[in-house]
């Protein structure tokens, strides 16, 4: 039996098959493309910011050994000096109103400057630390608990945001609370009456730059934000943008500091006019 012919009509079909295939196998070679440039992305943006904190750190403890030195220094200055005023004021009654003012003044001044130094000591010092398995959530209704009355006060609105299951971690109580108040009033004095507190807590299982999975916390607030020069240094010891007179520059730097130790990261995002937010991630042990 002769072999039947193969009509133009089926030709067309075969063809029209063929490019098909084609086609959709060079989707999926685009789409694997687009994957593999997306993940080197990543990894790229994921190791410019391992490479930038790690920078960050390495200033901020150099800077960090620098303040402790001129702290304890100047602290040894300060001591006697305070001492004197002491003895002075010992004979408060054979010397005139005006002149005990002015001492009580200096005297109320030096001890500002002594324990805002003290602060670095301590801070500097490899001090005791007691780290238990403690609910992150508990940890800052207990800062907030504190503050309400500053959030009235300045009519500050708080939103939380705490995933219902976040794992316990490893931390030292008070430290963690005094990271958590330091923020918070940072953000009531960013912002005008009116504002609002944005704090968020989730669990992230996708590991960060430090190969662990993390309980990731932020606190976002509306207020005034801060142009990148300012942000730059922020975590920077005496570095600070309250009015003289208001802040030591010392907040910051020895929550970055906590933050660190508990071997987790800190960083900031802020714009001008638009508000500021911070990121703590801390380890699942």
């Amino acid at each position: 039996m002769a072999e039947k012919k193969k009509t133009p009509k089926s030709s067309v079909k075969k063809l029209e098959s063929d490019l098909k295939a084609i086609e959709d196998q060079a989707l999926l070679y685009a789409k694997d493309l687009a994957r593999i440039f997306a993940e080197r992305k990543e990894k790229e943006r994921q190791l410019e910011l391992t490479k930038h904190q790690l920078a960050r750190s390495a200033r901020i403890a150099l800077l960090g050994e620098i303040a402790a030195g001129i702290a304890h220094e100047i602290n040894n200055i300060l001591t006697p000096a305070v001492g004197n005023l002491s003895m002075l004021l010992m004979h408060r009654n054979s010397l005139s109103q005006e002149t005990v003012d002015r001492i009580e003044l200096i005297e109320k001044n030096l001890m500002k400057a002594s324990s805002m130094l003290q602060q670095i000591l301590d801070f500097s010092r490899k001090m005791p630390e007691k780290r238990e398995p403690t609910d992150i959530g508990t940890i800052l209704d207990q800062s907030l608990s504190l503050l309400q009355y500053k959030f009235a006060e300045n009519q500050i609105k708080i939103k939380k945001n705490l995933h219902p299951d976040l794992p316990k971690l490893r931390v030292d109580n008070p430290q963690i609370e005094q990271v958590f108040t330091n923020l918070s009033l940072n953000a009531i004095d960013a912002m005008e009456p009116g504002g609002t507190l944005h704090i968020a807590a989730s669990y992230q299982v996708e590991k960060s730059a430090r190969k662990q999975p993390y309980v990731q916390i932020l606190f976002e607030d509306t207020g005034c934000g801060m142009p990148p020069e300012i942000l730059e240094h922020i975590f920077e010891p005496f570095h600070t943008t309250k009015h003289k007179g208001i802040g030591t520059g010392l907040g910051l730097f020895i929550c970055y500091g906590i933050i660190e130790k508990h071997g987790g990261t800190m960083d900031v995002v802020s714009t001008p006019d638009k508000g500021t937010q911070f990121e703590i991630r801390l380890p699942v042990a």
